[in-house]
């Protein structure tokens, strides 16, 4: 994620013309699918042990600190927004909210789209809810439903991107799958680190936070 946001903010690259930035849409679909994967939907809005604010509290400050600079660029709100909603959705829905990993279907249709004309988030509503949905499906379900799940989600890129003709968001279905394979083999082998990543993956709300502004602090230096 970091890397597609240096592309294209310092490298100037859009995602239609650059291959980097096509392969880094895997982040989006791997962010979300986490955020439903560790999202307890009856314990969203309690605070973990030791901990003073709970998810949702923390992931609204994020999302303000991070659009008071994204708003003014692209004219939309981060993907922050969106997950701030998918928490709020999964604790009314409950043990339902697995079932809402069918909004991404409605994707076509979905008014949130931001690309590749304004809209009022980065990212489809309906793709962000769907994707967290199957994060919580793997995480209740386990790994071969949200498998499945997420290969049918595949299939349903040519329909999407007929839909939508010139819109980057239906690349996001090629990446669904992938990103619950990345999560299985997360989940075989838990003892695997990565130098540097593994630190940034205990503080991913302040990572997420500090990248924007250092890559906007590097634009305007």
């Amino acid at each position: 994620m970091i890397i597609d946001h240096a592309a294209g903010l310092i490298g100037g690259w859009s995602i239609s013309d650059s291959t980097v930035r096509i392969a880094t849409r895997l982040s989006m679909p791997l962010f979300a699918i986490l955020m439903g994967f560790f999202l307890r939907p009856r314990a969203a809005w309690i605070p973990e042990a030791g901990v003073h604010r709970s998810r949702i509290v923390q992931i609204a400050v994020a999302a303000l600190l991070v659009n008071l600079v994204f708003y003014p660029m692209y004219g939309c709100v981060d993907i922050l927004c969106s997950l701030l909603l998918v928490a709020v959705i999964a604790r009314l829905a409950g043990k339902t909210f697995p079932i809402l990993v069918i909004a991404a279907l409605a994707y076509p249709i979905d008014p949130t789209d931001g690309w590749p004309t304004a809209g009022f988030m980065d990212f489809p509503l309906t793709i962000v809810l769907g994707f967290a949905s199957l994060g919580n499906l793997y995480a209740t379900r386990g790994r071969r439903v949200a498998l499945i799940v997420a290969a049918i989600l595949t299939l349903f890129y040519p329909v999407a991107a007929m839909a939508t003709p010139g819109s980057v968001s239906p690349l996001l279905f090629l990446f669904v799958f992938p990103a619950c394979v990345l999560l299985a083999v997360a989940e075989r082998f838990p003892h695997f680190k990565i130098p540097g990543l593994e630190t940034l993956g205990r503080h991913p709300l302040k990572a997420y936070v500090i990248q924007y502004y250092a890559i906007v602090a590097i634009t305007r230096g």
